[in-house]
């Protein structure tokens, strides 16, 4: 994620609505992909400095969740634009709760558009696109109609339990389950993985590639799932799997190796934002990014323990894993080869 600049020069962040030197609204224009600063003229007119007409999205108006702007009458951003449901929000709590979800959300959504991946919404496109439900059960309202809502993908629907946004639920569950990495940004990474395998892989030239590196997506997930929860001894001893949960399905595999590709090219851009990386390395061939994100990561672990946290990556990029990265590359630069470390010239989808 690189850093923004208000008008006035002043220095903002992807997420701030407000810029404090200039006191001018702030809001993201995903077209541009660019901070705007803003001036209301009107009951319903914001103006750029050079005269443009925006309006924030109808979530931050009415609920300060949302930093997206819209044009041409949208009252929701492309963004909000996604959303099935969202939870009730007579609670406080459920409102603090759904603006976390928003906000890993729409870093996702910035990786997404950054890699020129399409993102449809089921509004427009009822079978292909993508929609997101935001979900309470009984655990947490016992007035909904769910015991238990399940964190996942279904037919472009990713489902993300409100628990997920409780800090203190969410680490308990990651403890539980014997989770290296638990995190809200993590999970919309790792289910918009599964989105993008029907969408570009699933009935595809890629779909026997696939199967060599990752398995066969056809095994039957739900007694895979229940074999890999029924069990407490997960070995890899040749490293193939990014984490123990990769394991339980080639499509978890494919999901999680997904999620790590976007942790590592989003944390990159981050990196040469403050200047611990070149700019260039953004636009290296696959290898080289890899090995900056591994030089990177060993770093960005040294420096928790330094301060008594837990490590920021933990996990290896054994040789297995960095050929399903090269794999998964080239799914979205189709001009790249798949184990290359030298391909250039790659153009997204």
């Amino acid at each position: 994620m690189k850093n923004f600049k208000c008008d006035c020069g002043q220095t903002v962040y992807f997420e701030n609505t407000y810029c404090q030197r200039c006191k001018k609204t702030l809001g993201y224009d995903p077209q541009t992909a660019k901070i705007i600063a803003l001036k209301k003229t009107g009951p319903d007119t914001w103006l750029t400095t050079d005269g443009q007409a925006f309006q924030p999205c109808r979530n931050y108006l009415e609920y300060n969740v949302c930093n997206w702007l819209t044009q041409n009458g949208q009252e929701y951003c492309p963004a909000c634009r996604l959303n099935k449901m969202v939870p009730s929000l007579h609670k406080p709590e459920n409102r603090r709760e759904w603006a976390a979800l928003e906000t890993a959300k729409r870093r996702l959504l910035y990786t997404l558009y950054s890699l020129k991946l399409p993102v449809i919404s089921k509004l427009d496109d009822p079978e292909r696109g993508l929609g997101f439900a935001f979900l309470e059960d009984k655990r947490r309202n016992p007035n909904v109609k769910d015991e238990y809502v399940l964190t996942g993908h279904a037919k472009g629907l990713i489902t993300v339990n409100l628990l997920e946004a409780d800090s203190a639920n969410r680490e308990w569950l990651r403890l539980h389950l014997g989770e290296a990495y638990r995190t809200l940004l993590g999970h919309f990474r790792h289910e918009s993985g599964h989105y993008y395998f029907d969408l570009l892989i699933r009935d595809s030239k890629h779909i026997e590639n696939f199967r060599t590196l990752f398995g066969d997506e056809r095994e039957d997930y739900d007694t895979a799932l229940a074999k890999y929860y029924d069990s407490n001894n997960f070995a890899d001893p040749e490293n193939r799997y990014i984490s123990s949960y990769s394991a339980a399905h080639p499509l978890e595999d494919w999901a999680e190796i997904w999620a790590h590709y976007l942790h590592m090219i989003d944390t990159l851009e981050t990196a040469a934002t403050y200047d611990l990386l070149d700019h260039s390395i953004l636009e290296h061939p696959l290898n080289d990014r890899i090995n900056a994100w591994v030089k990177l990561s060993m770093a960005l672990n040294g420096m928790n323990r330094s301060m008594g946290l837990n490590d920021a990556y933990p996990f290896v990029l054994s040789p297995i894993i960095i050929e399903k990265f090269h794999f998964l590359h080239s799914v979205i630069y189709p001009t790249s080869s798949p184990n290359s470390a030298a391909a250039t010239a790659e153009k997204p989808l």
